[in-house]
């Protein structure tokens, strides 16, 4: 239920304009050492030259129980990964950001962790950012049940299909690199979904569905 309740949210507001955007994009991957504290940051950027403020709210997360993990923003540092949080103001000089701290220790694994950022006073005007974090010689949230969900044509110029090949429903969305929504839609077991790409500009967008990312490049 609630996934179905985000994606209407999503449905309502996945091609509204945006003043901020992430840098260098709104996905992270990042393969993580064992035995030490990697951070992983994603960056906020205002090209408007106003004040800024922001909040984030986490989405979800699959973090294994042997990691840990802690967060910071501009503004504050947490223990753990809270559900939600303010940074501070800033203008375009300054970056605000989302940095992960992860330690793995020995436990070898993947996360997905999915956030939404969005400006103080305005819910609409929001930006999706994914951290897809793994240890060295475990496959990724890119790679991982590849076989689930089919993506073809890629690279694509008039539309993809979209094809599930489990036997559970496939809450799937694309977004652009500024973390918009493009599509979201519910494909059935086993079932088959055709999207209409032809007026998208050309350039790359990611395929999100579970845990999983896949990139997607169109082209005319």
């Amino acid at each position: 239920m609630r996934c179905l309740i985000l994606l209407c949210i999503c449905l309502g507001n996945n091609l509204l304009a945006q003043t901020f955007h992430a840098v260098p994009g709104p996905l992270l991957q990042k393969e993580i050492q064992f035995n030490q504290a990697n951070e992983c940051y994603i960056y906020f950027d205002n090209p408007s030259g106003d004040s800024l403020q922001l909040h984030w709210r986490l989405i979800e997360s699959n973090l294994p129980e042997d990691w840990d993990a802690d967060l910071c923003d501009y503004g504050l540092c947490y223990i753990g990964i809270p559900s939600n949080g303010l940074m501070s103001t800033v203008y375009d000089t300054i970056q605000p950001y989302l940095k992960l701290i992860v330690q793995p220790e020995n436990a070898p694994g993947a996360t997905w962790i999915w956030f939404r950022v969005y400006e103080e006073g305005n819910e609409d005007n929001f930006v999706d950012v994914f951290f897809s974090l793994h240890t060295p010689g475990t496959l990724s949230t890119y790679t991982q049940d590849k076989t689930m969900l089919r993506v073809y044509p890629n690279p694509a110029s008039n539309f993809i299909f979209l094809e599930n090949n489990q036997s559970t429903i496939s809450l799937s969305g694309v977004f652009n690199t500024n973390g918009q929504w493009m599509w979201q839609g519910a494909i059935p077991a086993f079932g088959r979904e055709r999207m209409e790409v032809g007026e998208w500009p050309d350039g790359v967008y990611f395929l999100q569905s579970g845990g999983r990312i896949e990139k997607i490049v169109k082209y005319r």
